[in-house]
């Protein structure tokens, strides 16, 4: 039964990625060719060269070193197909409708900067040889960004019935992190970041727009206490 479950979420995954991919590319988002960037650069250093993965990996010592490149280049790297796939669908969901919405200068701005203060968040805290590559930090970024300047933009993928944005990021974080923290991930992909792609974004969200981002901030507190914490208190 989990395995049945497993290929059909799979497989619904696969069309979701297929479908918007096609309406991303049809629309000349610029999502898409970011997403084209970062399968080719996994395929090759993943299949043809793997040492360019602990090369271009962010860590604190390589920081200390002088490797300041690498606070870009981890966000371009990814540790197996499954983060990658993760990581792909996040950024078709929140940077495909935060692009329409946004244009695609603030996209940009929020998803790199994200991916700075993710990188540094990181390097701060985790220990100094640990490497850790993927642009979740980036992608949680725009989320918390996104979901906290429209908490109430409708989007009808890939949750088959329309669901606010603020919803649709609860459940993402709620299914993701689950996922992340299992031994498929050991060693390369780090929850610090993702706490620090999700602060600088939503530093952003408020530095840019103070009242709309404290009314999203209330909506995600509202919709965590509902659906998480309530039935916890409930037992």
């Amino acid at each position: 039964m989990n395995f049945l479950l497993s290929i059909l979420l799979v497989s619904f995954g696969l069309a979701y990625l297929f479908v918007v991919s096609l309406m991303a590319f049809k629309q000349r988002s610029n999502v898409i060719w970011l997403v084209f960037i970062n399968i080719g650069i996994f395929i090759y250093s993943y299949y043809f060269n793997p040492q360019l993965i602990a090369r271009y990996a962010l860590s604190g010592a390589k920081l200390v070193a002088g490797h300041s490149y690498t606070l870009i280049s981890y966000m371009f790297f990814h540790a197996n197909p499954l983060h990658l796939f993760i990581n792909t669908f996040g950024l078709l969901f929140f940077g495909y409708n935060m692009e329409k919405q946004m244009g695609m200068a603030q996209f940009l701005m929020v998803y790199f900067v994200s991916g700075l203060v993710a990188g540094g968040f990181f390097a701060l805290l985790a220990p100094s040889q640990l490497p850790v590559v993927g642009a979740s930090g980036a992608i949680f970024g725009i989320m918390a960004y996104y979901t906290l300047i429209r908490p109430f933009m409708i989007s009808p993928m890939p949750f088959i019935i329309p669901l606010p944005v603020s919803l649709a990021s609860f459940l993402y974080v709620v299914s993701v992190i689950p996922i992340m923290a299992s031994g498929d991930f050991s060693g390369t992909v780090a929850h610090v970041a993702h706490i620090g792609g999700m602060l600088g974004g939503g530093l952003m969200a408020f530095g840019m727009n103070y009242v709309q981002a404290l009314k999203g901030a209330i909506v995600v507190l509202f919709i965590a206490v509902l659906t998480y914490i309530l039935p916890l208190l409930l037992r």
